[in-house]
């Protein structure tokens, strides 16, 4: 599927290069323009397009056609915007460039010194990576590593979400060793920006490259469609027509990926920018850049492979990356360009320095063909003849370079890419039309919940009698599984959503638990369905669909203890989120029957004593415990650092204080402390243990060796209570209660507690 930079091989289609085909007029028309528009238009059957054309610095060619919805009339003019895609990337850094040349960051910077809160797997990478490497693909990661949670759109996944998953996407090559596409680190340079220039990244694109380039009808961020006007919308052909899919609202908000591939422009605000590029004099009038910054962003910092289709088209021998810039040679010539994809848009930026020439093309169609094809013919119209390949379907058979007809090199070029498809050689992925859906019974033990410390929860349950995968934060994401031979793979329900996946469960062992891998069922799908970073481990069971306590079995422990001593603070806002916790709307206590009547014989027992329980936390819907690893996650979120955790860094808080999993969701766990009543009951004072609850620090264990010797003497008091009717501590809290063995150890409930 599709997303900023999409598959490597778009690397090939981006063909930023100049190559031969010149016309024997030379470049005084632009008829054959349109006719090679027009030729694609039918061939593709495109819902839309705009191109523009700039020679000598100048605009010489503007072309519109199509509609913004297949179908709805509204055409496609020179003011419609279309999503740029990974085109935003070149912008992102001359937004970087404008604050180099302000003094406001180096390109040698350590991403830390801006971001502190910013961490790679190899904590080496981390400390050495540079506000360069954000921007050249070289950071080791798999090509598209982490775009699960930029894509399908829409989800629910955060820039926060996007700097903590980094930590946990494992490299597969060597840091700065090799090219390998990414989005997440544009992201990262975006929040480098933000830092750096003292203002959120979407205001400082508008101010720093939007305004002072003449591009006023850009957007990115938060804006409204309607006040704008004029939006094309993205199409997929379906039933031999194009279908208009994920239609934007009318309120959109700012994108996770804004400043991966975030922004839209209209044709005249891409030419605009183009214009800048090639006649910087005649576009602004004064610099925008420093010579310095305009030579850094087009300079090669990382080689990129040169496939055999490039040579063959292009006699390619060079091909480079700058900074959000794709360097090659054609024909030998240089060019500069890039493309952007987006699932129903597609875009490419192709210009020609040394002859002030370049163009763009948008579409709001499935058109990755259709772009090769129509850039390939367009930028031979500045090449020179004599030496091409001999393979480029361009050149007729003797091999003498005369120029086509557009509209037959068109359909050449598209013969080529035929052949290439269907050469046996090639790989391709399997044929699944003998495929079932899965059995409940026969995926067993398997199903339940799934957690990847960088994507989050997903479920394998059965609803219906029939298995469905679904991810919590990607709701796209969502599908039948089926069974190929041996084999389980997930048929997602949303059209849209086209890669398919296979599923691999390794079982629990004694050290361990059952385990879930990915991978793309066709090998060469594009790279942003990045399965195959993904490691689920097997939290529980498939969570209750229960609605109401009754049918959790959950009971109030108010029946078992009409006078207990409730401080259910995750109803208030006197606790380490400092704001009420999700699912729970009322100070109450819920526990499993046995689990209830356990801690009421030990209230029992306690009184007798002199003594009695003050309860903080019973169950705790799945909702919450979401609510927790969110806040875990959100490292700029520190207002209760100093009550809650001073000495231990928010980032170290999960696993072992905040957990993805809780007993606490299963009815069968509960927090507490203990309280002396000298009078019968009357006027309790809790007793000394040495820290509050929910005080995340060594201090906290229970068995540690900083606290006093009474303190330390009523944790004790507080554990033999509990273990002498079936309860069990955790060893990190001296609050934490589990009752074993649990009721339904397999089944988390969601339960609001009202």
């Amino acid at each position: 599927m599709n997303f900023p930079g999409a598959a490597a091989t778009l690397c090939v289609v981006a063909l930023a290069l100049v190559s031969t085909a010149t016309l024997a007029a030379g470049l005084n028309g632009t008829a054959d323009i349109d006719d090679a528009i027009d030729a694609a238009i039918a061939r593709y059957h495109l819902p839309g397009i705009a191109v523009g054309v700039i020679e000598g610095g100048e605009i010489v060619h503007v072309r519109t056609a199509g509609e913004l919805v297949a179908g709805e009339g509204a055409p496609v003019t020179r003011r419609t915007l279309f999503k740029v895609a990974s085109n935003t990337k070149s912008m992102t850094t001359a937004l970087l460039a404008r604050l180099v040349d302000q003094g406001k960051l180096r390109w040698d910077d350590p991403v830390v010194r801006h971001l502190p809160g910013f961490r790679m797997h190899d904590p080496w990478v981390t400390r050495e990576l540079q506000v360069r490497d954000l921007l050249i693909h070289n950071s080791g990661l798999r090509a598209g590593a982490g775009d699960l949670m930029l894509w399908p759109e829409p989800n629910a996944y955060t820039r926060a979400d996007v700097l903590r998953g980094l930590a946990y996407l494992k490299p597969v090559h060597s840091f700065r060793s090799r090219y390998d596409y990414d989005n997440l680190l544009y992201i990262v340079a975006g929040e480098v920006a933000a830092a750096a220039g003292g203002a959120p990244y979407d205001a400082l694109l508008r101010r720093e490259v939007f305004e002072p380039l003449d591009m006023a009808r850009c957007q990115v961020g938060a804006w409204d469609r309607d006040a704008i006007g004029d939006v094309a919308q993205p199409h997929m052909r379906a039933a031999g027509r194009n279908v208009a899919i994920r239609r934007d609202e009318r309120a959109l908000r700012a994108t996770t990926m804004d400043a991966a591939g975030g922004v839209r422009c209209s044709l005249d605000d891409m030419l605009s920018w183009m214009r800048y590029w090639l006649a910087p004099a005649a576009a602004v009038g004064s610099p925008y850049l420093s010579s310095e910054q305009r030579a850094a962003l087009w300079a090669p910092h990382t080689p990129m492979p040169v496939s055999q289709r490039m040579r063959d088209w292009n006699a390619t021998n060079f091909y480079a990356y700058g900074y959000g810039w794709r360097l090659q040679d054609i024909d030998g010539q240089m060019s500069v360009s890039h493309t952007g994809t987006l699932a129903g848009m597609y875009s490419i930026v192709h210009l020609l320095p040394a002859r002030r020439a370049g163009f763009v093309i948008l579409m709001n169609g499935e058109a990755d063909e259709a772009r090769t094809v129509l850039n390939q013919v367009l930028v031979k119209r500045w090449t020179t003849a004599g030496v091409r390949a001999r393979s480029d379907p361009s050149i007729d058979a003797n091999g003498s370079g005369r120029a086509l007809a557009p509209r037959d090199d068109v359909a050449r070029y598209a013969a080529a890419i035929a052949a290439e498809v269907a050469d046996p050689a090639r790989a391709s992925a399997p044929e699944t039309p003998a495929r079932t859906v899965a059995a409940p019974d026969a995926i067993g033990a398997s199903l339940g919940t799934y957690h990847d410390p960088w994507f989050g929860e997903a479920t394998i349950c059965a609803r219906n009698g029939v298995v469905h995968f679904a991810a919590r934060k990607s709701p796209l994401l969502s599908g039948v599984v089926m069974r190929l031979g041996e084999r389980l793979l997930v048929d997602w329900t949303d059209p849209t959503v086209d890669t398919e996946a296979w599923l691999e469960f390794g079982a629990a062992t004694k050290a361990a638990p059952a385990t879930l891998r990915m991978a793309k069922v066709d090998p060469e799908a594009d790279f942003s369905a990045d399965y195959e970073d993904l490691a689920f481990t097997r939290l529980r069971g498939c969570d209750s669909d229960a609605r109401t306590p009754a049918e959790a079995g959950l009971v109030d422990i108010a029946s078992r203890v009409p006078d207990i001593d409730l401080d259910i603070r995750y109803a208030r806002s006197d606790n380490f989120l400092g704001v009420p916790v999700e699912g729970y709307e009322a100070p109450r206590c819920f526990l499993k029957a046995p689990v209830a009547d356990a801690l009421a014989r030990v209230e029992r027992a306690l009184r007798n004593d002199g003594l009695r329980l003050r309860v903080f936390d019973c169950y705790r819907p799945v909702r919450a415990v979401r609510h927790f690893v969110a806040w875990a996650e959100d490292a700029a979120e520190q207002r209760t650092k100093s009550q809650h955790y001073p000495n231990v860094d928010k980032h170290a808080l999960m696993p072992d204080y905040i957990s993805p999993s809780s007993g606490h969701s299963r009815g069968a766990t509960l927090d507490l402390t203990l309280l002396r009543c000298p009078r019968g009951g009357d006027a309790c004072e809790p007793l000394d243990m040495g820290t509050p609850f929910d005080f995340f620090d060594p201090a906290a264990h229970t068995d540690s060796a900083a606290v006093t010797g009474a303190q330390g003497a009523n944790r004790r008091l507080l554990r033999n209570a509990m273990e002498r009717y079936g309860f069990r501590n955790y060893p990190l809290e001296w609050w934490h209660y589990g009752w074993q063995p649990e009721p339904t150890p397999d089944t988390a409930y969601d339960v609001p507690v009202r």
